[in-house]
């Protein structure tokens, strides 16, 4: 038996959880262990890049807004993990050796919280959203990304450029799962049809 399984099979024995949850809480340790290796792999690349702080920074700023703008999705938990070790490491890098100026800094702000704007939420074919969900979501994509957008700025003008950079390589970032997800699902409904 896996490590998740063991532990909900103990939660069941301890009394703790019903025997009919097992699965769910099988599956919520599940995704909780692959949760903490993704953040342990980034801030690991951070750490090997000399990025700790962007980071942390970029990963706190990215994940409100991937989470309600939704996007790509990799079919499987360890595809994502793949998929998410070179993105972070080409976010860091970028934010390291791109030759960003406040132009290069709003452009790529203002893209992106457009991107938000219009394409949020992208559902993934694999968790559809129903209508109260899109409404929600879509709401709280576009209050994120415009906050966000708005304290880059100003932590740019504060001479505060490698806080702002994390700001905006995240917004970018989700922007462009945002479009990916997007080809995805296009792609995914020419194949239903």
């Amino acid at each position: 038996m896996n490590l998740p399984g063991r532990i909900s099979e103990s939660l069941v024995e301890a009394g703790a959880v019903p025997a009919e949850d097992k699965a769910l809480y099988e599956y919520g340790i599940r995704q909780g262990i692959f949760l903490v290796i993704n953040i342990a792999t980034a801030v690991l690349i951070g750490l090997l890049l000399e990025m700790i702080w962007q980071c942390i920074i970029y990963l706190i700023a990215y994940n409100p807004v991937r989470t309600y703008s939704g996007g790509y999705h990799a079919r499987t938990p360890l595809a994502c993990y793949l998929f998410s070790i070179p993105m972070t490491a080409a976010v860091l890098l970028g934010i390291k050796l791109i030759p960003w100026n406040a132009y290069i800094c709003v452009i790529v702000l203002f893209a992106s919280v457009i991107t938000v704007a219009i394409l949020a939420p992208v559902a993934d074919p694999n968790k559809p959203l129903n209508e109260r969900e899109i409404t929600v979501y879509r709401s709280r994509a576009r209050a994120y990304s415009a906050v966000l957008a708005g304290a880059a700025i100003m932590l740019w003008i504060a001479d505060l450029e490698q806080i702002s950079l994390s700001i905006t390589m995240a917004l970018g970032t989700a922007a462009f799962m945002l479009i990916l997800g997007a080809i995805k699902n296009g792609n995914h409904k020419k194949e239903m049809a």
